[in-house]
């Protein structure tokens, strides 16, 4: 069976494995050896780069602007001061921690690299980092609805006024995810998120029993506040000790009760998935 060598290129890096100020845009670059070369203020931009295999490469001050990198390896590779805008990883070895180092400034550009990664990082297989590049990705996706919504300068100009109110109800929900259960990472913060409910719907159950809040202290409101609170959680747990005259008395506060219990238990459920399942 006939075989073909593969012919590496090291780009010029010699013996030095130093390359400086050189000019790479628009190139398709295949099956690059670059191990442990120091390319300093080199600019790849638009270039296609395939099967390249920089391992413990260092990058300073490059630019990678709408650079694709196809099947390469970056492993233990270090970037600083590097231009990653418009870049696109498919199925590369990336070190996710140093290109999240080297983020664009500019939120949309930012949203897109960041999505990118993780969409490479899966499919790869690789979860190691996939709670921080969510976590920055809805950071920046939350940076870009209120700049739209904002209206700032230059390119979130563009957008009109019905664009600018959804974007400020995007915004607003991804807040609200954030502090619900942390956007599906937290489950300190789904339980948190509950128990201020819970506290809510006590709140809710006492007005409700009292019905002139006026005929009452301030010590009667706060016991009667308390033995709500008690209520509300032995129907929110299920007790078998709910007595269900209360029930019957209190059907608006119950209803939301029972529906909190399988909101959270619903909202629980993938997060423990991700924290026992191999993902």
């Amino acid at each position: 069976m006939p075989t073909n060598p593969i012919n590496r290129s090291d780009l010029g890096a010699g013996t030095s494995r130093v390359l400086e100020n050189k000019d790479f845009r628009n190139l398709i670059l295949e099956d690059i050896e670059g191990k442990a070369v120091v390319y300093r203020d080199c600019d790849f931009s638009y270039s296609i780069l395939i099967r390249g295999y920089f391992h413990k490469a260092k990058f300073e001050r490059c630019k990678f602007i709408g650079t694709r990198f196809i099947a390469s390896t970056f492993r233990n590779a270090t970037f600083e001061g590097c231009d990653f805008s418009y870049a696109d990883f498919d199925r590369c070895v990336v070190p996710v921690l140093q290109v999240l180092a080297n983020l664009p400034a500019f939120a949309n550009v930012r949203w897109e690299l960041l999505h990118n990664l993780r969409a490479n990082a899966r499919a790869l297989g690789d979860t190691q980092h996939e709670s921080d590049l969510v976590w920055q990705e809805i950071d920046t996706e939350m940076e870009h609805w209120r700049s739209v919504y904002l209206g700032q300068a230059g390119y979130y100009q563009k957008y009109t006024r019905t664009e600018r109110v959804w974007a400020r109800l995007r915004h607003l929900r991804l807040l609200i995810e954030r502090y619900v259960w942390g956007h599906g990472e937290s489950l300190v913060r789904l339980g948190v998120a509950t128990a201020v409910a819970l506290v809510l719907l006590g709140l809710l159950n006492a007005i409700e029993r009292v019905g002139d809040l006026g005929s009452v202290s301030i010590s009667s409101f706060l016991m009667l506040w308390l033995d709500s609170l008690a209520f509300i959680s032995a129907l929110f747990v299920d007790l078998p000790s709910v007595n269900g005259h209360e029930v019957v008395r209190s059907p608006i506060t119950s209803t939301l009760a029972v529906v909190l219990r399988y909101l959270t238990i619903g909202l629980a459920v993938p997060v423990l998935y991700k924290y026992i399942a191999k993902r």
